[in-house]
């Protein structure tokens, strides 16, 4: 990997500059992958009088060559042949299960031409006139471009010949297509501020009021193409079942807001804020949000009567507050028409359409209403510090995109958001404590220390669900089961792992599950909640020292009593397509039977084991040595015998360790749905990654 970065600053008395570029070019770490980006900073200041002008701008560009898991392909079969060709290797090579011929994984990104390209364009320009004692107005405009361009060409190939050395046409890829797609955003905002500072007689008193007009518009566009001619010709394509995807939203936000700080010789300290939001993703009667702020807060250590010999600080604060969300796609509340859907009557062919899912004039804001109180402590001079929170929020009109109840008269796909509407979905209440322990001290005239350590709680819980919503099931353990491995519903976390406890085994070395209700039949009302993604608590240890001319940095997390689901394991243990982990070789046979695994099957006849069960749970808790550097700036008399200011060296490790009881490839499983976190499904594992390198000033 190469990053490399220069900047370049000055200014005078009136005015300053600044701007930066840099490099990054890093390989994947499998085969036929890599990202590369490119990126320009520039910003500058002016000032003359009672006016003020800054502008900064951004530009970056961004090249991923995307690729796909060939881990579970069997190791022991040939990619090539004698001869240099890529081939399959046979009928017991990676069997693809839809039409049972055999697949070479390699093939596709050796032949294939494919990339993933985004700019950006990000820019502001701001200018403040100084009207009066304390009294100033602030215009900005902003905006961000951005435009993302997703390729794919896969030519005719073949991965197997027969004995006369033509082609077999089985085997390979039979069809040239091209998969492209192109979305591009623009959104900018005007916003304008008053603000008034005072201070007199040791009251203080800090106001703002303004207005923000904010406008995005978003275009899309796909197809996916095919040329029956073969070959490696990109000419004369013609779009599959006639379809060309396409979309151009447009929404708009109009905000009034002001707050007010006030305190008194920084002893005690109100601060209280409204904002007004319309947002045109709501339907005309609810497009309007009020989100109200207030907080206090004491700083004891100020009152004459406080020994600040003992304790240097002492704050009590609490704070109430809303914020409104409105993260759902344009014109979600409308009439929205799906299509074109070709059909056939009478032997004519017609194209319609049809509604692409249930209106919601009802939709309105989600709110986050958080309440928090806190206590900071510093005692040697706040070379120790210490500070303790509780806070409770609660989510009410949760926004997202779900299944409704059979008696709303709308059925979609399973596991499939597309086409399933908007609706206010749930209430749900987060709540815990949070700590901070901190040291900072210059302990020698050579040696100095700064460390910290955080620890958090969580307890997550859905209050109620929303009208006409049902128990929110999301999550497939495969094409062949859809079966949800993660619900929610009243009483638990969000997406909590839902599924069958085990008994044991049956005389055929199947899954025996818990008859849960006890009624003589195991269906799917024996499924039980089996565990949540949410930790207990989470923590991090941040230490900064430095000895001389010696630096170093290390960052430790972790966190303990969340669950994994690990759907890696059906991969792993019940597509009998795919290789398999040593584990099977412990699995349960005529004369083991004494383990946890199921029987191997050949052929997978009965989805029973690869149902979602506690057999997939484990314990997702770890530690991990995030990042550790080493550096070294060298004495200043030396560094400017050669022009320069300043040289640093250094060097570190990234992920350097991890402990966990955690059987999958890592355990920081990421997800970004909502509904279905903490499910280990292919998740790429962080890369150790080893960095030298340096700093220069001039």
């Amino acid at each position: 990997m190469w990053n490399l970065n220069a900047s370049i600053s000055g200014g005078g008395e009136n005015s300053t500059f600044s701007t930066s570029v840099g490099y990054l070019d890093q390989k994947g770490m499998t085969i036929y992958s890599g990202y590369k980006r490119y990126n320009f900073r520039v910003n500058s200041s002016y000032k003359k009088g009672i006016f003020s002008l800054s502008e900064n701008l951004s530009i970056s560009h961004r090249d991923k060559t995307p690729t796909t898991p060939f881990s579970i392909s069997l190791p022991t079969l040939p990619i090539y042949d004698e001869m240099g060709r890529l081939v399959s290797g046979g009928p017991d090579y990676y069997i693809n299960p839809e039409d049972g011929k055999a697949v070479n994984k390699i093939a596709p990104l050796a032949y294939s031409d494919r990339y993933s390209r985004t700019t950006d364009v990000i820019g502001a320009i701001n200018a403040q006139l100084d009207l009066w004692d304390g009294l100033k107005y602030k215009a900005t405009f902003s905006a961000n471009w951005s435009n993302a361009h997703s390729y794919t060409h896969k030519p005719t190939y073949n991965t197997k010949w027969n004995p006369d050395g033509t082609p077999d046409v089985d085997f390979g890829n039979t069809r040239n297509s091209i998969t492209e797609s192109r979305g591009e955003t623009f959104t900018y905002t005007i916003d304008n501020l008053l603000t008034y500072n005072k201070t007199f007689g040791g009251h203080s008193i800090d106001a703002l009021v303004g207005t923000s007009w904010m406008r995005e518009y978003y275009r899309s566009m796909g197809i996916n193409t095919i040329n029956d001619i073969g070959g490696t010709s990109i000419t004369g394509f013609q779009s599959v079942d006639g379809k060309i995807s396409a979309g151009d939203d447009n929404a708009a936000l109009l905000s009034f807001f002001g707050r007010i700080n006030y305190d008194y010789k920084n002893r005690y300290l109100l601060s209280a804020s409204i904002r007004r939001d319309e947002s045109s993703k709501f339907a005309k009667d609810c497009r309007v949000g009020y989100f109200p702020s207030v907080s206090v807060g004491w700083n004891v250590q100020e009152e004459p009567w406080f020994p600040k010999e003992a304790i240097s600080k002492l704050k009590l604060r609490a704070s109430y507050g809303e914020l409104g969300s409105n993260f759902l796609d344009p014109y979600s509340f409308d009439d929205i028409a799906y299509g074109p859907i070709p059909f056939t009557l009478n032997g004519k062919r017609y194209t319609s359409g049809r509604a692409a899912y249930l209106k919601s004039k009802n939709l309105k804001w989600e709110t986050a209403k958080t309440t928090d109180i806190g206590l900071e402590l510093g005692l040697l001079d706040n070379s120790l510090t210490f500070q303790v929170e509780y806070f409770y929020k609660k989510n009410v009109d949760l926004l997202a995109q779900i299944d409704l109840n059979l008696s709303s008269g709308q059925v979609f796909e399973i596991n499939s958001s597309r086409e399933k509407p908007y609706v206010n979905t749930a209430s749900v209440e987060n709540k815990g404590w949070e700590f901070t322990l901190g040291y900072r001290k210059q302990l020698t005239r050579d040696f100095s220390l700064d460390a910290s350590l955080n620890v958090s709680t969580l307890t997550n819980k859905v209050l109620a669900l929303g009208d006409n919503v049902q128990p929110i099931t999301s999550g497939a353990m495969s094409s062949f089961f859809n079966d949800s491995p993660s619900i929610t519903m009243p009483g638990y976390a969000i997406g909590s792992f839902y599924g069958y406890k085990i008994e044991g085994f049956d005389a055929d070395g199947n899954f025996i599950f818990q008859d849960t209700d006890k009624n003589g039949t195991v269906n799917a009302e024996d499924k039980v909640i089996l565990g949540d993604p949410i930790p207990d608590f989470s923590y991090g240890l941040n230490i900064n020292a430095s000895y001389k001319d010696f630096d170093l940095t290390l960052f430790f997390q972790g966190v303990y009593g969340n669950d994994i689901f690990n759907q890696m394991k059906y991969t792993y243990y019940f597509d009998y397509s795919n290789n398999c982990v040593t584990d099977v070789l412990n699995a349960w046979s005529p004369t083991n039977h004494n383990t946890n695994i199921p029987v191997m099957k050949t052929q997978n006849t009965n989805g029973g084991n690869s149902l979602p069960s506690d057999f997939y749970i484990e314990d997702g808790s770890y530690f991990r040595c995030k990042n550790l550097q080493l550096g070294y700036t060298f004495p200043s008399k030396l560094v400017g015998k050669l022009g320069l200011s300043r040289l640093r060296v250094y060097g570190g490790i990234q992920n350097l360790f991890t402990i966990t009881n955690y059987s999958g490839y890592d355990p920081e499983v990421s997800s970004n749905a909502l509904f279905s976190r903490g499910i280990d499904n292919k998740s790429f594992p962080n890369a150790r990654t080893y960095t030298v390198g340096f700093n220069v000033s001039f």
